[in-house]
């Protein structure tokens, strides 16, 4: 096999330190990068000796431990990823529970078992060191939550004890739901460590507003408008809530 030339093992550092130096600047840890900057060092220091064997046997070296820092990087940015998720996602589902409690009391405890078994799948969730494992338990009581949401809001226990009879009860059940989303912005801010920007307050502000003309309407028992501005204020907040990473689906 023949040796190394100077010209190429002088690219592969000078390309080398290219790379880590680019890298530098991302999520590669800072000690596997000093690692390689020395290595490079003892190359270039090889090669102006003339031992090419060296220089390119270092360059190696240096490659291999550069690799394996970015894949050891990128497996703790995914477990990072994975952990802010279930955080947002518990955070969601806790304040979802709050709301489904006081619609369940309004209801005569009708879904008391589907919000025990919400609430024994968060502890168990917890518990878990998984945290794959945690994210499919929480995704299974987002699941039972929300279908028993639907069936507070929607199904026929709903219906018979309330009726939406009139239409101020029905602009009452859509309030609660718009105060369930605004529940979640501060929330989801806190949990994805995200900053309002001005899409987000844009989103927020046209929610608010939309809410203080949809109550102004029902003041007028102008209902059909009052729901209308309601259920846009809703759509409001869950695009802001979107946008800094919450995907919240109807409920």
């Amino acid at each position: 096999m023949a040796a190394p030339s100077p010209l190429s093992v002088s690219e592969r550092i000078r390309n080398i330190k290219m790379i880590t130096t680019h890298a530098a600047k991302g999520q590669t840890r800072i000690e596997a990068l000093t690692q390689v900057q020395l290595l490079l060092e003892n190359a270039d220091d090889a090669l102006k000796r003339n031992y090419m064997e060296e220089a390119n046997e270092l360059c190696t070296r240096a490659w291999e431990i550069y690799k394996i820092a970015v894949r050891s990087g990128q497996l703790q940015d995914h477990q990072e990823k994975d952990e802010k998720i279930l955080a947002t996602l518990t955070t969601s589902i806790k304040a979802l529970l709050k709301q489904a409690e006081e619609m369940n009391k309004e209801n005569h405890g009708k879904n008391s078992g589907q919000l025990d078994e919400v609430k024994s799948l968060l502890t168990q969730a917890a518990a878990t060191q998984d945290t794959a494992k945690a994210r499919t338990i929480a995704t299974q009581s987002y699941t039972i939550l929300k279908n028993a949401m639907k069936d507070m809001r929607n199904g026929q226990t709903v219906t018979v004890d309330h009726a939406f009879s009139t239409p101020a009860l029905k602009f009452a059940d859509e309030m609660a739901y718009n105060d369930m989303h605004f529940d979640l912005l501060e929330s989801a801010l806190q949990q994805l460590g995200a900053r309002p920007d001005s899409e987000y307050n844009i989103r927020v502000n046209n929610a608010k507003t939309l809410r203080k003309q949809a109550e102004a309407e029902a003041k007028q028992n102008e209902y059909a408008y009052g729901m209308r501005d309601l259920i846009l204020s809703t759509q409001e907040i869950k695009e802001a809530l979107n946008h800094v990473g919450l995907s919240i689906p109807n409920l």
